[in-house]
């Protein structure tokens, strides 16, 4: 049976460790957001209200990337660190960095994330087909397209230097900082509240999806926090749980920078449909893969384990005291 504590030794109740990240996280939001947006306009000889405006522009497209890293970096993954270091001597290692991992499940990974994206878009259409009011459809367009507008600008891929860059900024430093909180620091956290791994899991993607305020991508991305969840949940590793997230951003990276390259980028480009069947054929296709994963995770863990416990007997503290 795996213990979902493997590596964990929590020094808090469930509740206090929820209540010390949220502060964590609500404190370092709010003066990185502070700083930053004041660095950034007197950067940029605007005025805060304006700065939405300016990082729009092209000219500003790296001063745009560097903003997003950083917000990114103080509001996830710094609080992240800083509550493992609280909760364990091993702040790293406490959130799920270890090495236990093998090629083996990376490969499976890959399945998964190809079977998740085709769950993904028919789960857009899905989202689209949900009746809501006028007023409410107006808003969510509205942030929609906003949202649209903001990653056509940070990206702005024209050439295969621009798209390498985009795949470290859009895509790997954000899998990176927002598993550390997500999946290394909530996700077991919430587990521990409900003493329940699937409520857990499902309330962590369901903030993992609220956060990036997308109302019609919002069941797309509650499916992708549910799949990087139970990757992290079964292998207990938190660079698969990177390696997951990093490959499902890298394909929208690897979409714009395609349809840049053909001079049709633009927001109806970005929009894929398939028939529902579709998702009905990849689900449990998607069941079937990750219980292959599991399978192979149990094995993973198991010989790390075992590998620590012949360190641990072998080391000379333990032959010293058995002397």
């Amino acid at each position: 049976m795996l213990d979902y504590n493997f590596p964990r030794k929590p020094r808090f109740s469930p509740f206090s460790q929820l209540a010390i990240l949220f502060m964590l996280v609500g404190l370092l939001f709010l003066f990185s957001g502070l700083v930053l947006s004041v660095l950034v306009s007197s950067w940029l000889h605007v005025t805060p209200s304006g700065l939405q405006e300016a990082l729009l522009k092209p000219t500003n497209t790296n001063i745009t990337r560097f903003l997003q890293c950083a917000t990114t970096f103080f509001a996830m993954a710094l609080p992240s660190y800083v509550f493992g270091r609280i909760m364990s001597r091993h702040g790293f290692e406490y959130l799920g960095f270890n090495s236990a991992l093998t090629g083996k499940q990376v490969f499976i990974i890959v399945g998964i994330v190809f079977i998740g994206i085709i769950l993904s878009i028919v789960l857009s259409e899905v989202n689209e087909g949900i009746p809501i009011s006028k007023s409410a459809e107006t808003y969510f367009r509205n942030l929609e397209d906003e949202y649209t507008k903001q990653m056509i600008a940070i990206a702005n891929l024209k050439t295969t230097q621009d798209y390498i860059i985009s795949l470290f900024i859009i895509a790997l430093l954000p899998a990176l900082f927002e598993e550390m909180l997500f999946r290394g620091s909530l996700q077991p956290v919430l587990i521990s509240v409900t003493r329940n791994p699937f409520a857990g899991i499902l309330m962590t993607s369901i903030l993992f999806s609220a956060i990036h305020m997308s109302y019609y991508g919002f069941l797309p991305r509650l499916a992708l926090g549910l799949m990087i969840g139970y990757v992290f949940y079964f292998s207990k590793n938190l660079w698969l749980s990177i390696i997951t997230h990093f490959l499902y951003n890298a394909f929208g990276v690897t979409q714009i920078y395609a349809l840049s390259k053909a001079g049709q980028l633009n927001a109806d480009s970005m929009n894929e449909t398939l028939p529902l069947y579709y998702g009905l054929l990849a689900f449990p296709a998607l069941l079937a893969i990750f219980y292959i994963f599991k399978r192979e995770s149990e094995v993973v863990i198991s010989m790390y384990n075992l590998n620590h416990l012949r360190e641990d007997t072998s080391s000379p503290d333990n032959e010293n005291s058995a002397n």
